[in-house]
């Protein structure tokens, strides 16, 4: 039976832990300091009685052993999950998380993704970063898609998500009621905006065995009555100096006809729309929770979001 640790336990890592629970997986720690000391029982039916929310995934390492699952659900940029994730790949801890850049670590930081590599291969760990986006709609999808072409000429993949269906973190992080100039400060500081749309942009072209020449990325907001109400941004990824794969990601407070759409020019051509879309936060549950059931098979090291395929 597998166990697994939880650190991060805002919506969604609660959301995780609670799945895992039902998934029969033995929780054996959680960590996150806003919460510590509380009974973890009391934030997620289930869980062992009498085990406390930790203030430092530290503290849960040693309840763990070599072998465990570690599932980190607090990040989204690598550097500053490393330290976090050095730390349990020294324990010895196989690693699943929601971290976007994590799910194509060598695009932006190849050193450092270097780095970990090798320390976790050194360890005989596997780590991998997934989602419902980085990790499912806008790469491993059109991926599996493209399997049934014999020729792909150019790959375009929408995915439009009404934020107000959504947790306020994600409501926040589109920008949802700012003003233009705080949007575009937000923009400028990396704060706003969805991270792991270039990632995933750059998984799809290798995954069809494309060179990436360059990522183009665009963000614009979605204003309607002079507030922001989300976010528009482009991934576009050109090899041999032409357009080979386009994402197109809109989250934004009541955007009409939420949809996921992925469309192959090839042979044959290829038109798929999953109407309503994938609701992204229990599909990045359930990207996880069958995340942790594989990751003891994958080879040791940092893998790719596609790993799952």
């Amino acid at each position: 039976m597998t166990r697994a640790i939880v650190v991060g336990l805002g919506p969604i890592g609660r959301d995780i832990a609670r799945a895992l629970v039902e998934r029969g997986v033995t929780l054996v720690g959680a960590a996150d300091p806003a919460v510590a000391g509380t009974e973890l029982a009391m934030l997620v039916a289930g869980a062992p009685a009498g085990l406390r929310v930790a203030g430092s995934a530290a503290e849960v390492h040693a309840r763990a052993e070599r072998g465990d699952v570690a599932v980190l659900c607090h990040a989204s940029r690598l550097p500053a999950l490393a330290p976090e994730l050095e730390a349990a790949i020294d324990a010895g801890l196989h690693v699943v998380s929601t971290c976007e850049e994590l799910a194509d670590p060598t695009l932006r930081h190849a050193e450092l993704a270097a780095r970990l590599d090798a320390r976790a291969r050194a360890r005989g760990v596997a780590d991998l970063g997934t989602g419902v986006n980085p990790g499912l709609v806008m790469d491993r999808l059109p991926l599996l898609l493209a399997e049934g072409c014999v020729r792909v000429d150019h790959v375009r993949v929408e995915r439009v998500v009404d934020a107000a269906t959504r947790r306020g973190p994600l409501r926040a992080k589109v920008g949802a009621g700012l003003s233009l100039d705080d949007f575009r400060i937000g923009v400028a500081e990396r704060r706003l905006g969805h991270v792991g749309l270039a990632e995933s942009a750059a998984l799809l072209a290798r995954g069809l065995g494309l060179p990436i020449g360059a990522i183009e990325e665009i963000i614009d907001p979605v204003v309607e009555g002079g507030r922001v109400q989300g976010v528009h941004q482009i991934a576009a990824v050109h090899a041999d100096g032409v357009e080979r794969v386009r994402l197109e990601l809109t989250m934004a407070v009541g955007a009409p006809d939420p949809h996921d759409r992925v469309v192959i020019a090839g042979d044959p051509a290829l038109d798929v729309r999953v109407q309503g879309g994938f609701q992204g936060d229990r599909a990045t549950v359930g990207t996880v929770v069958n995340a942790v059931a594989a990751v003891g098979r994958m080879r040791p090291g940092l893998q790719s979001a596609t790993s799952c395929r």
